[in-house]
């Protein structure tokens, strides 16, 4: 049975990198799916794209990428109606494609509705995770039409700075975020001490209901904390408990006691990654 549960965690956390590990992003997954339609849109073949957008949506209703760029063929071919009507379905889909909300306020802004077309480009600008200056610009320019000075002057010089760092020739680009932050080297910290506890309730409760619920508790938190890197937590708490459990505290020896720790052990690993998986997806839905 114990030989089960340990094959059944290495398959469950196969399958956890596979979906938790990827950094992408949804919309990055699902533009990547549609990188024919894409490369059409790019290349001016607007017929070729439309009819690809129309196929893929009849496939996958719900795409917001695909709602996207079709919405952008609409707005090319000055139907700026149907365009809208895409990009209101692409929102109800994923309200968090900064794209959606900036194409949005374009054709607001080109018909004058100026208030809208700021709320619009507001909520592209919150939503823009890449820094593009676009958002900025756009909700600067709007500024200025409501008179918002002040922060339209804000906008527009941070989109000419972000602007400026992507295309100026001989400029560096600017440094990735190291992997090991500080935020990220607190919360290793906090996974050790987290683990110390689980293994502390291994080792004395006589159920293994305590353990898998505390396990399940940690991995939220981890993943609540740390939503990209949050597999790495799980995976430095999966060797702590490990190695502590192996190497530190000891297993029991023959009965009942031993099967109760292995299962309280390699259950509470499995929930740890689970659990991060959990908190992860809690976090980006309030974010």
């Amino acid at each position: 049975m114990l030989e089960l549960t340990a094959l059944g965690a290495f398959i469950g956390y196969i399958i956890y990198l596979r979906y938790y590990a990827d950094q992408r992003t949804a919309a990055q997954k699902e533009a990547d799916r549609l990188g024919e339609g894409v490369r059409l849109y790019d290349g001016g073949q607007t017929a070729g794209a439309l009819a690809y957008f129309n196929a893929a949506l009849a496939d996958q209703p719900k795409s917001s990428v695909a709602y996207l760029y079709r919405a952008r063929i609409y707005h090319d071919l000055g139907d700026p109606a149907a365009a809208l009507a895409d990009l209101e379905l692409g929102k109800r889909y994923d309200d968090t494609i900064a794209d959606l909300h900036l194409e949005t306020g374009q054709i607001h802004y080109a018909q004058g509705d100026y208030d809208q077309a700021f709320k619009d480009f507001d909520k592209a600008v919150f939503y823009n995770d890449t820094n593009q200056p676009e958002p900025y610009r756009w909700r600067g320019m709007a500024g200025q039409k409501l008179r918002r000075t002040d922060l339209s002057q804000s906008d527009l010089e941070r989109a000419d700075t972000l602007a400026r760092a992507a295309t100026a020739p001989g400029d560096p680009q600017p440094a990735p975020t190291a992997f090991f932050d500080r935020r990220f080297m607190l919360h290793i910290g906090l996974v050790v001490l987290t683990s110390s506890v689980l293994l502390l309730i291994i080792k004395r409760s006589n159920v293994i209901h305590w353990p898998y619920l505390a396990a399940a508790i940690v991995g939220v938190l981890i993943g609540f904390l740390e939503t990209r890197k949050g597999w790495a937590l799980a995976l430095e708490q999966a060797l702590l408990l490990w190695l502590g459990y192996t190497f530190i505290a000891g297993p029991a020896v023959g009965g009942h006691r031993q099967d109760l720790e292995n299962f309280s052990l390699y259950g509470a690993i499995g929930l740890t990654f689970i659990g991060s998986l959990l908190g992860s997806v809690i976090k980006r839905a309030q974010g």
